[in-house]
């Protein structure tokens, strides 16, 4: 008797199961065993890592210079992050703008400097020659915030290759409240208003005589502020004028400043310190951007700051960069920006002192010459890099990978010399 059709079909279907089976199982070996291994994150390492070596005469050679040389052509930006007070970042810093001056048009060095103490370092009488602005450190002690013999040889050389007051833009809070009042008080426009800039330019003179006192004046005295604001209230000055801009940098400088002293004495303001003042920086920056922006010529700038202020995106104290503008005004003007993070070691720390974040990123043990991390190879493996860490430090690691293009490791740096100014080392 023959079974129907129907039944012939339900009889098969446990034989067609277990081919069928048999079949994804022999793909999914077949995947697995086609699968590769995943990337060694040593090797990875190696191969995006160049040795280079700083000269005496400020260039850099070697194949880390040749990648800087390729990986910064399309930048209209390159963003230097530093520690500050580091013989060796300095010494770098110079001879990468040169390079920079030299290969691709840079014409603008950007500086965590006093505005006004960068005017006096491009005066014609002082410009280049780091003795003269040495003097004009020891005149205002607080005014150029780093005044390094390092430091100041970087300004003389950025000095030298861009004529005219263009040639360094400082966009940092006012440092030196003696310097901004002394001018001040030449614009007041009578008797009244002159003695009232005197008697704070008195005060400001007494806690600014000397860099031991760097920030008494408009950190630590909690007067400074309002009596400032009184200042700039009873000056009236025309909006856009220099005493506007004069009195509108002390004002904002001194709140800045304010939020440091009140988060130190349990006030909740300490996250102003920093985004305050990062969009202070910006202000700044984008006014002198403006200016020298002509048609479809870019401006080519090269920022020298803090580590910090160099991340793309948001920093530890909460703050969106002005490295973030930068990369974001890159984007907007149809190029690039890159950033370098650059770590000394030998000043104020060793190699082996390198925080539990950063050591996948650092080669086994100290390289005798300097040495350059390509980070964005490691963007992709960036668990891989993570696991090797305790998971606290994980976040971190992951923020360095992506808030900079290049790791920089200088292994034999000291502290910064000042024989110059003949200040004490910080």
């Amino acid at each position: 008797m023959h079974q129907p059709d129907s039944h012939r079909r339900a009889a098969s279907r446990p034989t067609n199961i277990i081919i069928f089976a048999l079949a994804v199982t022999c793909l999914t070996g077949a995947l697995h065993a086609q699968k590769p291994p995943p990337p060694d994150p040593a090797v990875v390492l190696i191969e995006n890592t160049h040795a280079f070596v700083v000269t005496p005469e400020r260039t850099i050679t070697g194949p880390g210079a040749e990648f800087l040389r390729k990986a910064t052509a399309p930048s209209q930006f390159v963003l230097f992050g530093e520690g500050h007070h580091e013989r060796e970042t300095s010494i770098f810093a110079t001879a990468l703008y040169k390079m920079l001056h030299k290969q691709h048009g840079f014409q603008h060095a950007v500086v965590e400097l006093d505005p006004l103490g960068v005017e006096m370092v491009l005066d014609p009488a002082v410009r280049r020659d780091i003795k003269r602005m040495a003097d004009v450190a020891r005149r205002y002690p607080t005014l150029i915030g780093f005044a390094s013999d390092q430091d100041l040889q970087f300004l003389a050389e950025a000095a030298a290759l861009t004529p005219g007051a263009n040639a360094i833009w400082g966009i940092e809070q006012v440092q030196s409240a003696t310097r901004h009042l002394e001018e001040l008080e030449k614009l007041a426009p009578d008797a009244r208003r002159k003695e009232a800039v005197g008697a704070i330019l008195a005060d400001a003179r007494a806690m600014e005589s000397d860099r031991t006192k760097v920030g008494e004046f408009l950190f630590k005295d909690p007067n400074t502020l309002s009596r400032l604001e009184e200042l700039q209230k009873s000056f009236a000055a025309k909006r856009g004028s220099r005493a506007d801009a004069l009195l509108t940098g002390l004002v904002k400088s001194a709140e800045i400043y304010s939020y440091y002293r009140r988060a130190e004495a349990g006030e909740a303001v300490g996250l102003y310190n920093n985004t305050v003042r990062e969009e202070w920086l910006k202000r700044g920056f984008l006014e002198r951007y403006r200016a020298v922006v002509k048609g479809a010529r870019l401006p080519k700038a090269f920022f020298k700051f803090g580590s910090w202020h160099m991340i793309r995106g948001r920093n530890p104290g909460g703050a969106w960069t002005i490295a973030n503008l930068a990369h974001e005004l890159a984007a907007a003007d149809g190029t690039e920006a890159f950033g370098i993070d650059v770590v000394a070691f030998g000043g104020y720390g060793t190699f082996a002192d390198a925080p539990p974040w950063m050591r996948p990123l650092l080669p086994p043990s100290a390289p005798e010459t300097p040495v350059l991390v390509d980070l964005r190879p490691l963007r992709p493996l960036g668990r891989l890099f993570a696991e090797q860490v305790e998971e606290k430090h994980r976040p971190r690691l992951r923020d360095e990978i992506h808030a900079f293009d290049a790791l920089v490791i200088l292994p034999n740096s000291a502290k910064a010399s000042w024989d110059l100014t003949g200040f004490p080392v910080p």
